[in-house]
């Protein structure tokens, strides 16, 4: 490697190591209303709070790696020209391309090492991040109930008891479940206990009384029964939908299975195309490191000595014309076939044809 190729990656990679610590603490920020509204008050412990966050890491990686390497490409090459020792290279017959030469290597290599943290970390984590959350929310609904109150978390049911004890075992409990309509139920029972699973929430009853109410047709007669144990199932899905509704199933699929159901709708569902384009988003996203880099150099490397705020701006112009150009994208997706691949790949190559010709002009713009 050339002297200056070494100096040039020294300038961009402290920048590039500190941008992503940056990129992560704002995007998980602008995150942090919707993590906080899931998360919150569900009775969380360090281990729960650990997982959670650590879970939602990959997934903001993904984007952020590329936006903290356009940020480190201006920082670093925009401390060159504020030296002038952009001008200095310029001068001795340097090329822009030849100075933005190992930024954009790096930006390769970078954009390779975020292939499988698209395709790989970022299902996983958002799957274990929707574990931790359901488990937390079933801990947290079977902990909510209160003596002496009814609580009505649980879909098409009511549950009541009278006490609670420190181990969480109910006395004098009452459930009223509605979940069939036609054939409403009411039970009663001494005791009662919650048991928790991936599978959901039963409610052990021992020594009580089941109601089975007939309705109207029947002259509101009703079945009653006796029993010493009694195993009852209740609805949590609801609440816990809207702890989880911001983590995407579909990114949860690994990709050879997004790949699978993206063909079992087949193109002419609205449907199988979001499968589709999000499959070829994992690997159009990491891309954008090396495109970023095409910005960031034409931008720092085309401006002068006190070009910082211009810097700035222009990078987050880029990024938000790249999320513009997604967006559209997005919409093409779901009116017409054929666009999945197009509007995943359409954004990069645009920006990456645009930062190709803006750096071959940077030099003699100066």
């Amino acid at each position: 490697m050339a002297r200056l190729d070494r100096y040039i990656l020294r300038q961009v990679l402290l920048p590039f190591l500190t941008a992503v610590l940056v990129v992560v603490l704002l995007v998980f920020l602008f995150q942090a209303r919707r993590l906080a509204s899931a998360a919150l008050g569900l009775g969380l412990t360090l281990e729960d709070a650990v997982v959670i966050f650590g879970a939602a890491l990959p997934p903001f990686l993904v984007m952020a790696v590329p936006i903290a390497y356009l940020m480190a490409v201006l920082v670093g090459l925009g401390r060159l020209a504020q030296d002038l020792e952009v001008v200095a290279l310029l001068a001795a017959g340097a090329s822009p391309l030849r100075i933005a030469r190992t930024p954009l290597l790096v930006g390769v290599v970078v954009s390779l090492l975020g292939l499988p943290l698209a395709h790989w970390a970022e299902p996983r984590g958002l799957q274990a991040l929707q574990r931790r959350l359901v488990d937390v929310g079933l801990r947290n609904l079977t902990g909510a109930v209160r003596p002496g109150t009814f609580n009505e978390d649980f879909s098409g049911s009511a549950v009541y008891a009278r006490a609670r004890d420190e181990a969480g075992n109910l006395s004098d409990v009452l459930v009223f479940d509605e979940r069939d309509k036609s054939r409403p139920a009411l039970v009663t029972a001494a005791r009662g206990r919650f048991q928790v699973s991936r599978q959901g929430v039963e409610f052990e009853l021992s020594q009580g009384e089941l109601h089975l109410l007939q309705g109207a047709d029947a002259d509101d007669r009703y079945d009653r029964l006796r029993f010493g144990e009694l195993r009852m199932g209740l609805d949590a899905q609801d609440e816990l939908d809207k702890k989880t509704r911001f983590v995407s199933a579909i990114s949860m699929l690994d990709s050879t299975e997004m790949r699978r159901v993206a063909a079992d709708y087949g193109p002419n569902s609205p449907l199988g195309r979001r499968f589709e384009k999000t499959y070829w988003r994992r690997y159009a996203i990491p891309m954008m490191a090396f495109v970023f880099a095409l910005l960031g150099a034409a931008t720092a490397i085309s401006g002068g000595p006190r070009s910082r705020a211009r810097s700035a701006i222009h990078g987050l112009l880029a990024v938000l014309v790249y999320y513009l150009l997604s967006r559209v994208g997005d919409l093409l997706v779901v009116k017409y076939p054929g666009t999945p691949f197009w509007a995943s790949f359409a954004p990069v190559l645009m920006m990456a044809v645009f930062g190709l010709f803006a750096l071959r002009r940077a030099g003699g713009r100066r």
